[in-house]
């Protein structure tokens, strides 16, 4: 007979009957015991849950990237970029100006409204002039290098159109197109608008003949009643003013 003492327990136990101390025996056996053999299983359906929930949150990412793609080319595509650009530039040119600008003229000289006329003259006869060439192209993009020669002849005759069209704007516009007084002159507020009216009206006539296709009909047909209106708007002011 061997008798033992557990050096955990310090119980004395019979070595050569007993596998071991009884107390250690009884703790080994218990499936929640620290150290025992259900702490060292691997938690296997944790792991899996884990897996699953991380597998969907990376599908989600991906679903919701791809969407935001989708939504951005879609929104951003050359159309609304060219829209943006048009419906911005007519703000900007309708849109009251402040008095930071540096091109005010003195109080006593009444040439920026003999010069607003000129150009207000000028625009609306080229308008009128020009509105049944503005209506006369299929709408469409320009393509001058087509393999069709009537498709490339008339994109070579749109081309030299809104050329032209272009060109006598630039030429009407040389002068400038600010006529405005300082803030509290005379005919300040009357100007400060006329010159507004006019800036848009040329906003809108570069836009209604673009370089590289043509607008749909009936945009032409809403840009050439908005530019009319802004010259008409403009007149009614430089009309009631000294000459």
């Amino acid at each position: 007979m061997a008798l033992v003492r557990c050096k955990i327990h310090g119980r004395v136990y019979d070595d050569a009957k007993d596998a071991g101390c009884p107390l250690c025996v009884q703790d080994a056996a218990l499936p929640r015991a620290p150290g025992g053999a259900a702490a060292r299983e691997p938690d296997i359906e944790g792991a899996q849950s884990r897996g699953t929930l991380l597998l969907l949150g990376i599908l989600v990412v991906i679903a919701a990237g791809a969407g935001g793609v989708y939504w951005y080319s879609s929104t951003h595509n050359a159309q609304t970029r060219a829209d943006f650009r048009r419906d911005s530039l007519r703000a900007l040119a309708a849109a009251p100006r402040g008095p930071d600008t540096t091109k005010y003229a003195a109080p006593n000289d009444l040439s920026p409204m003999r010069r607003a006329r000129a150009l207000k003259g000028s625009l609306d006869a080229m308008l009128r002039g020009g509105r049944g060439a503005v209506l006369s192209f299929a709408a469409g993009p320009i393509d001058t290098m087509a393999a069709d020669r009537a498709v490339k002849r008339r994109a070579k005759q749109y081309a030299s159109f809104a050329k032209h069209w272009h060109d006598r704007l630039d030429a009407m516009t040389r002068g400038g197109t600010e006529f405005r007084f300082g803030p509290g002159v005379r005919y300040g507020e009357q100007m400060e608008h006329a010159t507004n009216q006019i800036q848009a009206a040329l906003s809108v006539m570069r836009d209604m003949v673009r370089r590289d296709v043509v607008k749909p009909r009936s945009e032409r047909v809403a840009d050439l009643r908005a530019a009319a209106g802004y010259l008409n708007a403009a007149g009614t002011v430089l009309t009631n003013l000294p000459h």
